[in-house]
Formats: C-alpha cells, structure tokens, sequence
C-alpha cells in the first residue's frame, strides 16, 4: 500500500517538472514562435483580415442568381474592406519609400572581384534588404487586394443593374389582348370576396375595439388628425392673405414666406396622418396583410399635402409679386393644377396596388390597375400642360412690332418634353412595359420634385449667404467685432462659400434624380464606362462609353473651367484692390490650369498613358516645328504678357499705326478697341518682338498740350497769367505737378505759347482738353481789342467833285434873284447835295446834279435820303 503510494507521488512529481519544463521551453522558443506569424494589430495582420474578407465575398458573388437584397447586402460589407485597403497603402508607401532609400544608401553590393565588405555592413544590408522586401511585398498585396476588391464592387454593380434593367423593360401581357381581360373578369368575384373577408374583418375588429381603451386611443387621434385639417383650412387661407400683398418681390422675404407656406401647408396633414397610423400600430389594429395599405394611404396624404404646398409655394398663383419662378398667371395656376393632379394620382395608385398586394389579387387585374393609373398620370400631364399657352391677346400683341420675351416662353422646352413623356408613359403601357411605364411616371414626379427643391435652396443660398456675411446683420457684426474680419472680407467669404454650396447642391441633386436608376454615387463613373462594349485595337482598349465619358469628363471640366473664371472675373476679383491688368492675368492664368487640368482628367478616364501618347507627341512636334511655329510663338508671347506685363488690360497702347485701349489679352492674340469703336485683333508675338508704346505703363497720369498764337500787341505776362488760371481752375487738372506756360516762339506779328498741364487718367485727355480750349477762346475775347469797321476809300475821283463844286456855285448864283427865304433853304440842299457828292461811296454824274438842283427845296426835310434809294 505504501509502495503504491509512494509510486503514485513520482508519477505526480514526474508529471509537474514536465510540465515545467515543457512551460520554460516555450518561453525560451517564444520569440521564435512569434515570428512565424504577423504581429496582431500590425499592417500585415490587418490586410489578412482583409483579403479573407475579400474571399468570402467572392465566393458569395460566384452563387448562381443571386438577389438584389444579397448583392447590396454584399456592397455594404465590401466598402468598409475599401477604406482599409486604402489605408494600408497610404500607410505602407512610404515606408516603402524609406525602407529602399536606406537600401541605396549603402550602395551596390560589391562585386567577386572587388575587396570584401566587414560583417557588420554585410548583416546590416542584409536586415535592411530583407525590411525593404517584407514592406515590399506588404504593399504589393495591398494594392491587388483593392484592385480585386475594385472588381468585386464593379461587379456587384453590374450584376445589381442588370437585375434593375430586366425587372424594368420585362415585357408583360398588353392591356390590348382580351386574355388579360377575360382573366380579370374571371378571377374579380375571387378577389372581392377576398377583399370583403380581409377588410371587413379588420373594419369589425376596428369597430369592437371602440368600446375599450384601444378606441380611446384611436378616437383622441382622429380627433386630432380633424383638428389639424381644419387649422389648415381655417389659417392657411389667413396667411396667403396677410403675406400676400408684399412688396419685396424677388427678396429673401419672399423666400422666408415660401418656406412658412410650404411648412403651413404640409405640417399638418403629415402630422395628421403620422398621429392615425401611430394609433393604430401602437394599438395593435394593424395586422400584417393591412398595415401597407394603411401606410398608403396615410403617406399618399400627406405626399399630396406636401406637393401642393411646394407648388404653390414656388409659383403663388393669387399673389405674383411673391411668385419665385416668373411665369404668367395662368401658366402658374395651371402648373399647380398639374402638380396636385399628379400627386393625387400616384397617391390613389399607390393605395389600390396595396390593396391587391394584401388580398393576393390575380396577376390580370394587377397589369390592368397599375396600367390604368399609369395612363391616367400620362393623360393629366398631357392636359396640364396643353393649358400652358400665352392667352390670344398676349400671343398677338407680341407679334407685333420688335420681338418682345414674354414670362413663361422658356416653358416651351418643358412643355413638349412632359408631352414626349406623356406619349411614352401611353406607348409603353399599351405595349406591355407597364411596368417601365409605372417607373417612368414615378421618375416624372420625382424629378419635378426635386427641380423643386433645388430652386428654392438655390435661391436661399443665392440671397441668404451674401446677406448673412454682409450688410449689418448680428452674424457679420459678431465677425467683425470678434474675430476682426473686414467688410472686404466677408465679402470674399460669403461669395466663396455661395460657389461652393452650389457645387454640393448641384451634385446632390444629380445623385438624387439618377439614384432611381441604379446609379450609385460611388461607381458613377463606372456605371458609365460599363455601359457599352470596347474592343481593343493595338493593346488599347477604344469603346463608345470610353469616347463618350471622355467627351463628357473633358467638357466638365472646360465648364467648370470657364464657371471658375467667369466667378473670378465678376465677383470675386472686384471685392479685391487688384487692377484690371492683374485681374485679366489671374482670370488668363487659371483659365490655362483648368484647360491643362481637363485634359488631364480626361486622360486619365480613358484610361491612355504617356508611354501610349508618345507617337502622337512625335507627330505633333512635327507639326510645330512646320505648320504651327507661330501658333505657338503666340502662345509662349501670350505666356509673356501675362507674366512680365509690359502691356495691361486698361492700358492705352500704340502699335504702329493703332492706338487704343488693351480689353484682352488672349492665348494667340490681343484685342485692342481703337477710338473709333473698333477692335483690332494683334497676334501675341508682334507685342513682344515689336515696338509698342505704352501711355499708363507706369501710371495713369496722362498730358494735356495746347498751342496758342495771340498778336504782339498783347501782354506776354497777362497771357501767361490768363492760361496758368484757365488751368488751375479746372478740377480735373492736377495741381502736382503744376500747369506750365511756355513762351515758344516770338514771331514778327505774333508770339506762340504752349499750355502743358497733367490730368490723373489718361483717357479724360479729350474732354479736358476740349474744356481748356473753350475757356481760353472765352478769355481771348475779353483780352483783345475790338477791331475798327474797315473805311472803303474810292480814289481818282477827284475832278469830279471839282466839277460838282463849280456846278454847285453856279446853281447857286443864279438863284440869288429870289427871295432870302427861298435862297436860305436852298442852301441847305445844296449843300447837302455837295456833301452828297464828295462822299467817297455814292457819286452822282453831272446830269443828275442839275437836274436835282433845278428842282425846288421842299420846306419839310431835304431829298437825299430817296436820291440814296434811287442810287
């Protein structure tokens, strides 16, 4: 017994210091067994995980059929094995990078030859040739694990797509065979005995639990649903009227009343209708088979509620100067007319298709339902959009005369469109695509929805941004008062962020009309090249879809290109205190990135490389160095402009015989308006290799130059002082420096003066200039003399007049016989017939003056006034 004992302690003993020893030996091997395997939690472990997560997928995916269900459940587990990949190579790389860099920097290994390296450099090379492979070879399988992982998600979209495009365009029985309508018929008794059973039970079950606590619960929401309708139609009314007599039309004020009208209007039936279904689900009244026609109907009214109040919200047919989009009244009312009818529609069709969904109908009756409805959204359209028209009187005023834009022309487009859809939705249903015709009547709302909406957010972030950083409001004085941002600023911050904003809602609203469709906002552009076959040419792959998303791609990008610098040129370079030349630079200069950038692109989305480009390269350097050498001089000259300036957009320029004002400066030329509003187009390299004289290089400053010839008989100093204050007076004549007076020539009969004054812009030389001119005539009048009537002098008639006198002595000799009175007056006209005779410009011959004086004197006045008519 003791012996026993005694061997069974051994066997005890022997068992523990084995396992002692078995303990140390592993913790003397444990490092070794740590490096067979990758750490936990190291990059190597984590991309494990990674690739089995990508074989388990895989092996899913190669299932015979799977489901829609499956593949998306498929993507949703793929896109988190993406993001790792990523990771893992944004984090591999450049240990990579440094793991070779520490390789070359030992150099190459000697050859045999050469003398052998010590230990030491030798296991460092070693150790450092094998980090650099291990991280190699991490990074390798990282990157072919995304690119399998890339394939598994463009495979799992395809597949997800072709099952939406066989379900969409499967082609059913046509409403136009009598079969369908015969097996309708035949199975209509079945289907309304089933609807009789499954609503009438569930209406009897409703009806007994109105005595207990259940039809409390149902009755005080019904109550409240009723309250809620009746608020609407009592106030909403109340505010159409209050709000819509405004005057701020097109404000932000007209948008915060869409938004209250659109949340006044649609608020009430949606919470109406959440507070009847939460009722009857939380009381247990909804059975499985009744609770989605119970949802159909709940949700179709507060869809058509929401609809309504959208578009007359937009289009405010009783109050136009609130109205959002500019169309006439008619086209507004008939636009919300369209929009109620078809939400009405697609809400009531919604209704009946889950209703022959819970009572299991026959396949006949539910093509002719879904079909019918289909049709009758199409007919409502068609019709709506027939009212659409400029009235008769409208239409026939703006016929005549010049063409005149009336509100809701640009509807055209839309209108034959919607009539386009119309006919199809009709075509494809009577056809037997009832199914495709549901889905393009649904799409159809939906996108008028969304273009909805997306008018409203563009016109808040339009008004409200800039409105939000400028101005006084409490947000812009809180930046400037904390952060001390100034007004310049925020205006910089408030046009940036209206652009980018716009960018998001732009591609938000993309993403929302072809999300619909099957096209995912991760694979679009996949979804694209996917579209059509390729073939391969060369080893490179040419398809239409290829062409066709380069196209696409590449005009993006010049959009985008040309939306930047029309964003630069008109909003957001004016906030700055930059000139135009600099202005047009940066404009010229990021127009050229986005063109490089596009190509760019473009390039890399179909896929070419520059090893590929090469022959074209090779051929289109000949075609530089022979046909295109001063297309390209004027590019490199045009690059020039725009990085030395010698010439500015602004600037007043002479080339050669032209002289005008620089307005832009292009790729290949430069466009100078002249003063006769013409443009001369210049080639780049003619600026550059040319003599251009430039007026404004240094500044704007331009000289005024007037030349003056006055007479001698003047004051040279009074001159001087007359133009130096003709100069100073005018305001826009600099006083610095001041105007000069130069007394340029001295001339026998005359003396030449020149007034030289400066002006601050060059091009008011002209006006100015014009101005002086006229006050310098003004006061030369005032300065000069007024100059003598000239004397006419007849000569050689002398002997004339002595004849005259002697006539005139003897006439009055022989009238000394009579009286003194008659002598005394013929006197007096004799004498003023001698005077008469010795003016110098009538003269009268000698028979007139006998004749004249034998004639008596009249007593009144003398006669010489009618001889100076007569002569």
């Amino acid at each position: 017994m003791a012996a026993r004992r005694t061997r069974a302690s051994f066997s005890s003993l022997r068992d523990f210091l084995a396992a002692c020893l078995l303990l140390v030996a592993m913790a003397i091997a444990g490092p070794g067994f740590a490096q067979t395997g990758p750490e936990p939690g190291s990059l190597r472990a984590r991309l494990d995980i990674v690739r089995a997560e990508l074989a388990q997928i895989e092996t899913t995916l190669a299932a015979p059929d799977p489901s829609d269900a499956e593949l998306l459940r498929q993507r949703l587990r793929l896109q988190p094995s993406l993001d790792q990949l990523r990771a893992i190579i944004e984090e591999q790389a450049p240990r990579v990078e440094q793991a070779k860099l520490r390789v070359d920097q030992l150099g190459p290994k000697p050859e045999a030859s050469a003398p052998a390296e010590s230990a030491e450099i030798v296991r460092d090379r070693e150790a450092r040739a094998k980090a650099f492979a291990d991280a190699d070879e991490t990074l390798k399988l990282a990157r072919a694990s995304l690119l399998q992982a890339e394939q598994l998600q463009t495979n799992i979209g395809d597949k997800r797509r072709d099952i939406f495009a066989r379900e969409l365009f499967a082609a059913g029985p046509s409403l136009l065979n009598p079969d369908v309508w015969s097996n309708a018929v035949a199975t209509a008794p079945e289907d309304l005995r089933a609807s009789g059973y499954i609503f009438g039970g569930w209406l009897a079950g409703v009806g007994d639990a109105f005595s207990g606590t259940r039809g409390t619960v149902v009755a005080v929401a019904l109550m409240g649903a009723i309250l809620l309708y009746l608020a609407r139609a009592r106030y909403l009314p109340r505010f159409k009227a209050r709000f819509g007599n405004t005057q701020d039309a097109g404000s932000l004020h007209c948008l915060y009343i869409a938004l209250a009208h659109i949340i006044a209007g649609a608020a009430p039936p949606v919470l109406a209708s959440w507070l009847i279904y939460k009722a009857l689900n939380t009381t247990g009244l909804l059975p499985l088979r009744i609770q989605p026609v119970i949802w159909a109907v709940v949700a179709g009214l507060a869809f058509f509620a929401f609809v309504q109040a959208l578009a007359d919200a937009l289009f405010a047919p009783s109050s136009p100067q609130r109205r959002l989009v500019k169309v006439m009244d008619t086209t507004a009312r008939s636009v919300v007319w369209i929009a109620s009818s078809l939400a009405a529609v697609m809400s009531v069709g919604k209704v009946f298709e889950a209703w022959l969904q819970a009572i299991a109908a026959g396949l006949a009756i539910s093509i002719i339902v879904k079909a019918f409805f289909a049709i009758l959204f199409a007919l409502a359209l068609i019709a709506g959009l027939y009212q659409i028209r400029d009235d008769d009187e409208v239409e026939q005023e703006a016929c005549l005369g010049p063409y005149v834009p009336v509100d809701g022309a640009s509807l055209g487009p839309v209108r034959i469109l919607g009539w386009i859809i119309g006919f199809a939705i009709i075509t494809a249903t009577l056809s037997g695509y009832v199914v495709f015709a549901a889905f393009l009547a649904e799409q159809t709302l939906w996108v008028g929805i969304v273009a909805c909406l997306f008018l409203l957010v563009f016109q808040f972030i339009d008004l409200g941004i800039p409105r939000l950083f400028g101005g006084k409001g409490r947000f812009a004085l809180t930046l400037k008062a904390g952060m001390g941002l100034r007004a310049a600023t925020l205006d910089k911050i408030s046009v940036i962020g209206v652009g980018v904003l716009k960018l998001l809602l732009i591609a938000v609203t993309v993403l929302l009309v072809l999300a619909p469709w099957g096209l995912e906002s991760s694979d679009f552009l996949v979804s694209l090249r996917a579209a059509f076959f390729g073939f391969q040419v060369g080893g490179v792959t040419i398809s239409l879809s290829t062409i066709v998303v380069g196209a696409i791609v590449f005009a993006m990008g010049i959009g985008a290109t040309r939306a930047m610098q029309r964003w630069l040129e008109n909003q957001f370079l004016p906030t700055t205190a930059l000139d135009p030349g600099l202005r047009n630079s940066i404009t010229t200069a990021a127009g050229y990135i986005g063109y490089i950038a596009a190509a760019a692109i473009t390039v890399s989305a179909v896929g070419l490389s520059l090893e590929r480009l090469t022959l074209v390269a090779s051929a289109l350097s000949v075609g530089i160095g022979f046909g295109l050498q001063s297309v390209v001089s004027n590019f490199v000259s045009g690059l020039i402009l725009l990085w030395e300036r010698p010439i500015r957009v602004g600037d007043q320029v002479l080339v050669g015989d032209i002289e005008g004002i620089v307005k832009r400066i292009n790729v290949r030329s430069t466009e100078i308006a002249t003063f006769d509003r013409a443009t001369v187009i210049v080639p780049n390299s003619n600026l550059i290799s040319g003599v251009v004289r430039n007026r404004v290089r240094n500044d704007r400053t331009g000289r005024v130059l007037i030349a003056l010839t006055v007479p001698r008989s003047l004051d040279a100093g009074e001159v001087r002082a007359m133009l130096s204050e003709v100069a100073s007076n005018h305001g826009d004549v600099m006083q610095k420096p001041p105007p000069a007076v130069m007394f340029k020539k001295l001339g026998t009969t005359t003396m030449d003066f020149e007034l030289v004054c400066v002006v601050a812009d060059v091009e008011i030389t002209g006006r100015v200039n014009s101005d002086l001119n006229f006050a310098i005539h003004k006061r030369m009048a005032e300065m000069e003399p007024a100059a003598a009537v000239p004397e006419l002098m007849v000569r050689g008639l002398e002997g004339v007049e002595h004849s005259l006198g002697s006539i005139a002595e003897a006439v009055g000799q022989r009238d000394g016989a009579r009286s003194r009175p008659k002598r005394e007056a013929s006197k007096p006209a004799s004498a003023g017939t001698a005077r008469r005779a010795r003016k110098p410009i009538a003269v009268q011959e000698p028979e007139e003056a006998e004749a004249e004086a034998g004639k008596p004197a009249p007593p009144s006045a003398p006669e010489p006034a009618k001889d100076d008519s007569k002569e």
